[in-house]
């Protein structure tokens, strides 16, 4: 197959509507051999106040996003144009202060068409730091914490990158584009937990890894043991901001209880309840005074560890009384 070419000639300026209009005309996005069906698309930046300061196009069955096709920053209420074929292509575009606006399987018509990039397109649930052409998408499933760093390893580049302007939550996502080689990955979460992945490809087939607790390097030694059961049940403080002030275990039967009200168990701190097999209720309460709540099953000859996060938080409905009644 013939070489694709990305060559782009500066042909005029114009001013309509208060619009500045930068049009460039894109020689070809196919193979020399059939340059002919090109459709102008043009794209207005309508962020508020921010440049956008690259742009990429590619074809939704490529791998690559290609490189930059801008050559000058856009101003804001400005407009640039290119000649591209018909058919879907996926559309990202950075501002200046790395914010990214995607649209996917964009479907360019065999007419003029124009885009308004703006805070539509905005990729806050999942955002996109432009490290290079192939796209890694990395997940944090961690209980409880978000990834506050992130930090690549490779031969090439030399120098580590590292990625610390965004907070990856919980199943949330991060989109890294990486240029082509093997990774070694070292991630941060917001208790200074540190994690590790090595020998990441890319590009690969699935383009996704994930960070999971037990990739972690730096684990914390329970700061106790309570309970005289047979079996051990790890309760970890995964709550980023909140201290467990008190526990409160319970059998259904009543024959194991363990009630503790003096704690402060720091996020990613644990402790070890030593409990008989069998089914329990647990309720804990931080230092705002918030209470979790949870059922869980302990089972013979295994450590059972029970993460302590957000989604046991028990919710009180109920509204103060009138005082009239």
């Amino acid at each position: 197959m013939e070489s694709y070419l990305k060559y782009s000639i500066k042909d005029c300026f114009r001013k309509e509507s208060g619009i500045s209009y930068c049009i460039f005309i894109i020689l070809t996005l196919i193979p020399c051999s059939a340059q002919t069906g090109l459709h102008s698309l043009t794209f207005i930046n309508r962020v508020k106040s921010l440049q956008i300061v690259s742009l990429y196009i590619w074809g939704s069955d490529q791998t690559s996003k290609g490189d930059n096709w801008m050559t000058t920053d856009l101003q804001p209420d400005s407009a640039v144009t290119f000649s591209l074929p018909s058919g879907k292509c996926n559309i990202l575009a950075f501002d200046e202060l790395g914010n990214s606006y995607g649209i996917a399987g964009n479907y360019q018509k065999n007419t003029p068409d124009t885009i308004s990039i703006d805070l539509q397109y905005i990729t806050f649930g999942r955002p996109n730091a432009d490290c290079g052409h192939y796209l890694l998408n990395l997940t944090d499933s961690l209980h409880g914490f978000a990834l506050d760093t992130l930090i690549l390893s490779s031969s090439h580049p030399a120098e580590d990158i590292v990625i610390d302007d965004f907070r990856i939550f919980p199943g949330k996502s991060i989109i890294i584009w990486l240029d082509k080689g093997f990774y070694s990955i070292r991630a941060v979460d917001q208790a200074g937990g540190r994690y590790s992945l090595d020998n990441i490809r890319v590009p690969s087939e699935t383009f996704r890894v994930s960070i999971i607790d037990s990739m972690i390097v730096n684990p914390r030694a329970p700061v106790g043991v309570v309970g005289n059961g047979t079996e051990s049940l790890v309760i970890e403080n995964c709550l980023p901001v909140s201290l467990i002030t008190g526990l409160l275990i319970e059998s259904p039967g009543g024959s194991d209880e363990i009630f503790l009200d003096s704690l402060a168990l720091q996020p990613g701190e644990s402790i070890i309840a030593g409990l008989d097999p069998g089914d329990y209720s647990l309720t804990a309460m931080d230092d705002h005074g918030d209470r979790y709540s949870m059922f869980f099953k302990l089972r013979s000859a295994a450590v059972t560890r029970l993460p302590l996060t957000d989604e046991y938080l028990r919710y009180d409905f109920s509204f103060p009384g009138n005082s009239g009644d």
